[in-house]
């Protein structure tokens, strides 16, 4: 008998794993307490590691099968893990005193009537299972089957007319239906009405929806978040793309002022040819001049025009005689010439490869221009001064 009283403890007993060490006692009761009423507990596990351990037994296996759905779900920081339990609850820290229940016989067996059949085939039905225990035992007046058709056994709870029929029913222990082997014991309490159970299904229900509705409050509340950062990561990207796009508008300027400059620098070092050149027309052409006026007045612009006139052709000749002299001075200019075009070219491909102009920048290429501009036009006026030599 005792140990028929033990198994049947057993089988209202749940053991709950992975229990954060910052839950109490009181907590784990009550956040059990939606799938029945809890007779005892024990919760187990050193406070110093992060995670412990439990039983808690139920008045019903019915309300221990309830409490296997809550398998993992999240209580504190973890999610629990919960199984039948192997064993009954052996010094409970915690015992429910409006539920106790005596170890001796003649208590034990004031629930004559009613027996706990487990380890069920999972094809046998309702129906099958009356059929069977009506034509070996007699009139079956309650029977539930309970459990999920996920698992390979399931179990039930079978009320007869009388305590003999009970009897009967505990004497097939061991028979075979399906392809399992009925394990038949007493049962701890009564079946309860079809109205009490709908009630505490709905109480199961409701408390479940409490629970979901507070995870799901939470989970909104972290995509909220999580929107926000979004949103404020997405502005700070258009700012940063509107900063770009101003920087390179403004090297774009900068690069096109360059450009215009060093066109300006390339025009004042090709003047200085065309400069000679037109001061060496305007020489001709005021020679031709001064030759036509001589020719029309008196005779003594005549004597000076033709001293003129000798004077150009022994220049003429000297230049014939010394060819050397202009060519150094034009060979001297192209040098020059050269030497800066080729320093304008590298101070391009400098620019070119920095790929940024800042103002200082802008102020020393102006320096730089001024500084040629100042050369240019040193070089010219010593362009003019040898051809006036």
């Amino acid at each position: 008998m005792m140990n028929n009283y033990q198994n049947s403890k057993m089988h209202c007993t749940v053991f709950i794993t992975s229990i954060d060490v910052a839950i109490s006692e009181e907590q784990l009761l009550q956040y059990f307490s939606s799938c029945g009423t809890i007779a005892a507990c024990k919760l187990c596990g050193d406070t110093n590691h992060a995670k412990r351990f439990a039983f808690i037994e139920f008045t019903t296996p019915i309300d221990a099968q309830k409490a296997l759905t809550l398998n993992g779900s999240n209580l504190g920081l973890y999610s629990i893990e919960v199984q039948p339990s192997k064993t009954a609850i052996k010094n409970p820290s915690y015992m429910n005193p409006n539920y106790q229940v005596s170890t001796n016989d003649d208590q034990y067996g004031t629930l004559p009537l009613t027996v706990y059949v487990k380890n069920i085939d999972v094809r046998v039905t309702e129906y099958q299972l009356r059929t069977f225990f009506e034509k070996t035992c007699g009139t079956v007046t309650n029977l539930i089957l309970a459990g999920d058709t996920r698992h390979p056994a399931r179990f039930a709870f079978i009320e007869f007319s009388n305590a003999e029929q009970a009897r009967n029913a505990l004497m097939l222990n061991g028979t075979v239906i399906g392809d399992k082997t009925l394990s038949i014991m007493k049962s701890t309490q009564p079946i309860k009405n079809r109205s009490q159970l709908t009630l505490e299904k709905e109480k199961g229900s409701s408390n479940k929806k409490q629970v979901s509705s507070v995870e799901l409050e939470n989970s909104l509340a972290l995509i909220q978040q999580q929107e926000e950062m979004i949103r404020r990561q997405s502005e700070e990207l258009k700012k940063f793309k509107l900063l770009q796009q101003q920087q390179q508008q403004q090297i774009d300027q900068l690069r096109k002022q360059n450009l215009h400059n060093l066109q300006d620098q390339q025009k004042l070092s090709n003047n200085p040819s065309t400069s000679s050149n037109s001061s060496t027309s305007s020489t001709s052409s005021n020679s031709s001049n001064s030759s036509n006026s001589s020719t029309s007045s008196t005779s003594s612009t005549s004597s000076t025009s033709s001293s003129s006139y000798n004077s150009k052709i022994s220049e003429q000749n000297y230049t014939n005689n010394n060819p050397n002299r202009y060519h150094k001075s034009s060979s001297n200019g192209q040098r020059k010439e050269e030497s800066q075009q080729t320093n304008m070219d590298r101070r391009r491909s400098e620019r070119k490869r920095s790929n940024h102009y800042s103002r200082d920048g802008y102020r020393d290429l102006k320096e730089r221009r001024e500084k040629n501009q100042s050369t240019h036009s040193s070089i010219n006026s010593r362009h003019k001064h040898h051809e006036k030599k």
